[in-house]
C-alpha cells in the first residue's frame, strides 16, 4: 500500500502541476529558472537525486518561492528520505500555507514513516483547502484503511469515485472516464467491502472493474479470484467456479463469455 500511494500520487500530483507553475513564478533570476528546468529534466528521467540537487540549488537562489520546496520534498519521498521530506515540506508550508499539494506530499512522507495518523491529519488539511480533489479522498481512504477504519475508507473511496464519475456507476452500465483511476478506486473499494463481509457490494465493484475497457485493467486475474471467493461466501458456487475457470484461462473465450454475462453481479 505504501508503494502504491507513493508512486501513484507523488509524481502525478507534483511534477506536472508544480514544474509548469515554477516556470511561471515572477522572477528575474535566470539561474533560478535554469535550476528548475534542469530539476524537471532529471525528474522526468527518474534521476531523482540529480533532480533534488537542482531543486535545492533553486531553493538557495529563491527561498521565498514555494515551488522548489514542493519539488524537493517530492524527490526526497522518491528517495525514501521521509523525515527529510517532512522537514523541507513543512518549511514550504510556511512560505505558502494554502497550497494543498504540500499536505498531500506530507501525508506520503508520514505513511513512509509508518504514521497513518499523521498522514490522516495532512489529508484532512488538503481536503479543507481543495474539497473537490478525488486524489485526496482516495489517499485518505488508504489512510483510514491503515487505521482499520473501514467504513470511513469506503465513504472516501465512494466520494473519490463520484468525483471521477458524477453519473452513478452500475455493473451493467459502467462509467467510461478517460482516466483508468476511477476503475482502480472501484476495485480498491471492493477489497474493503470484502474485508468487512459485504460480499455482494464487493462483487458489484469487482464486476464494474472487469467490465471496464481492457486498457484500464491491470489486475483482472486478482479481481476474478477475489470475486470467486465472494461468490462462495454467498453460496453462489457456480459463479465462483466460472470465475476460477476464467482466471485459469484469462486470455481465452471463457473470460469473454464471463464478461458478457449480463446476470453477473445482479443477484440472479
Amino acid at each position: 500500500m505504501i508503494q502504491l500511494m507513493r508512486k501513484s500520487i507523488a509524481i502525478i500530483l507534483c511534477f506536472f502541476a508544480c514544474a509548469s507553475s515554477a516556470l511561471a513564478t515572477p522572477t528575474d533570476d535566470q539561474d533560478f529558472i535554469t535550476a528548475m528546468i534542469n530539476g524537471g529534466h532529471f525528474q522526468q528521467q527518474h534521476r531523482y537525486r540529480d533532480a533534488l540537487r537542482w531543486y535545492e540549488q533553486a531553493l538557495r537562489l529563491k527561498p521565498d518561492s514555494w515551488a522548489p520546496y514542493q519539488n524537493a520534498g517530492a524527490m526526497l519521498i522518491q528517495l525514501d528520505d521521509f523525515q527529510g521530506a517532512i522537514n523541507i515540506l513543512t518549511r514550504g508550508t510556511k512560505v505558502e500555507p494554502k497550497r494543498p499539494e504540500f499536505y498531500c506530499l506530507l501525508s506520503e512522507a508520514h505513511v513512509g514513516l509508518g504514521d497513518p495518523k499523521g498522514a490522516l491529519a495532512d489529508l484532512n488539511q488538503a481536503i479543507v483547502l481543495q474539497p473537490n480533489c478525488e486524489a485526496y479522498y482516495a489517499k485518505r481512504a488508504e489512510a483510514y484503511e491503515g487505521l482499520g477504519e473501514h467504513d470511513k475508507a469506503i465513504q472516501d473511496y465512494s466520494k473519490a469515485i463520484r468525483l471521477f464519475a458524477p453519473v452513478k456507476t452500475t455493473p451493467t452500465a459502467p462509467a467510461n472516464p478517460s482516466d483508468k483511476g476511477m476503475y482502480r478506486l472501484v476495485s480498491e473499494r471492493g477489497t474493503v467491502y470484502e474485508r468487512t463481509g459485504k460480499f455482494q457490494n464487493a462483487i458489484d465493484d469487482y464486476t464494474t472493474y472487469l467490465c471496464a475497457p481492457r486498457q484500464y485493467q491491470a489486475n483482472s486475474l486478482r479481481i476474478l479470484q477475489s470475486r470467486a471467493e465472494c461468490y462462495d461466501k454467498i453460496g453462489k458456487h457456480d459463479l465462483a467456479a466460472k470465475d476460477r475457470a476464467a482466471a485459469a484461462n484469462h486470455k481465452g473465450d471463457v473470460l469473454e463469455d464471463l464478461l458478457n454475462d449480463e446476470t453477473i453481479g445482479t443477484g440472479r
